[in-house]
């Protein structure tokens, strides 16, 4: 699933993309792809020039892996968010890619999220967001309020 998240009046605004032709009306903060099928990954490889690598979800062996920048300037992080359910409690790894400073590439300012399964995380943030003007300002707050909420999640569940 493809889903994009755009700022309008300091409020965070969702669109479900089902084709290449729809990515392109949007000008997105977030990108965020829940277990994304082969089309929708060549959306995003056509639209902004950004090839998600193949062992985005493996397991890392090096802690160096887990975060590391490309000579294009795209940030690469791994990071694990805990699901608390009751049967079943385990983390789901999510793979961020994000640009801050190359203007070469249409990336630029975009988040992307990649993951396998909904993560309680982003739902709790996007709430967050759209009740709250300002909240979010760009993409990179996007990332660190993940974090943030990631942490207080956590900790309640704790």
């Amino acid at each position: 699933m493809l889903n994009i998240f755009t700022l309008a009046n300091g409020r965070l605004f969702q669109e479900e993309i089902e084709s290449l032709e729809e990515l392109s009306k949007f000008q997105p903060i977030w990108v965020d792809l829940e277990s994304p099928t082969l089309e929708e990954k060549r959306w995003i490889k056509q639209y902004y020039g950004l090839s998600i690598p193949e062992d985005v979800m493996d397991e890392d062996i090096e802690e160096s892996a887990r975060f590391y920048e490309e000579d294009n300037g795209e940030l690469h992080i791994r990071s694990d968010f805990l699901i608390a359910d009751e049967d079943e409690p385990r983390t789901v790894r999510v793979a961020f890619i994000l640009n801050l400073v190359n203007d070469d590439l249409k990336s630029k300012g975009v988040l992307f999220s990649i993951h396998d399964e909904d993560v309680p995380v982003f739902r709790l943030l996007r709430m967050r967001a759209r009740r709250a003007p300002g909240l979010i300002e760009d993409a990179k707050e996007v990332l660190l309020k993940l974090f943030d909420a990631d942490a207080e999640y956590s900790a309640d569940t704790l």
